[in-house]
């Protein structure tokens, strides 16, 4: 009878044992799935535009309500020319920490001050020796200025900057944004070949270098050098100096 109980005691542990065994490794089924999600999410951020770029589809670039054009000294600008502050934005496209202003806190400053007409925002190139693609980026950029759509291209290069900064020749990966934008190919692709705009970028590279400009994003408000951080805090101080 004791043997009984003790060969019982014995499965039932066996059993609890192998319960045991099973929740855990439904448990680590249940972690491996969420961590799984999550890269996925993660590598896909973004990447719809990607796809419909893959079959043909026009990118959605929402409308800016604001004057664009550019200023005598050639850079595109946003907002009203005479809008009481000025910022300007030295900025590098393969810079990650520019992608990350674009993506993030652009899209207040566009609502929030240039298309209330608080302020008029110059896009400066400064294309850094460390990256590679970044002049090459800047006159895509520009290749799409020529034909009316330098913000949209601006934006599409940013937004997708993880998709081209890798690559060994990202110029196949332009042209096709050129065609996604309802740009003509054939001008947009000449203008990156025979580097159209690159005496252009680079002029703006050295004037950044001349006025101090050490890194990227920088921006100038009103004459003042500030991070991306101290933007806001910065149109704010300026635009309470004007009585705005």
């Amino acid at each position: 009878m004791s043997t009984q109980a003790q060969r019982g005691r014995k499965v039932d542990n066996k059993n609890a044992k192998t319960l045991r065994v099973f929740y855990i490794v439904l448990a680590a089924i249940a972690v491996v799935g969420v961590a799984l999600l999550i890269i996925y999410l993660v590598r896909n951020q973004g990447a719809a535009p990607t796809g419909g770029a893959a079959t043909g589809t026009t990118a959605q670039i929402s409308p800016l309500n604001a004057p664009t054009g550019m200023t005598p000294e050639g850079f595109y600008y946003k907002g009203d020319p005479e809008a009481p502050v000025r910022v300007i934005e030295y900025s590098d496209y393969q810079c990650p920490a520019c992608a990350q202003f674009h993506t993030v806190l652009a899209g207040q400053i566009d609502q929030e001050y240039v298309e209330t007409g608080k302020i008029q925002f110059v896009f400066h190139d400064f294309p850094l020796s460390m990256h590679q693609h970044a002049v090459i980026a800047a006159e895509a950029a520009r290749a799409a200025g020529s034909q009316g759509q330098f913000w949209q291209m601006n934006k599409l290069l940013f937004e997708r900057q993880r998709e081209w900064a890798g690559t060994l020749n990202p110029q196949q990966l332009f042209v096709r944004y050129a065609e996604e934008l309802g740009l003509d190919r054939d001008q947009f692709e000449q203008a990156l070949q025979n580097g159209t705009y690159r005496d252009q970028v680079r002029a703006a590279e050295q004037a950044a270098i001349q006025v101090g400009i050490g890194g990227t994003p920088t921006f100038m408000v009103e004459g003042r050098q500030v991070n991306a951080g101290q933007l806001v805090a910065a149109i704010e101080s300026a635009l309470a100096a004007k009585g705005q």
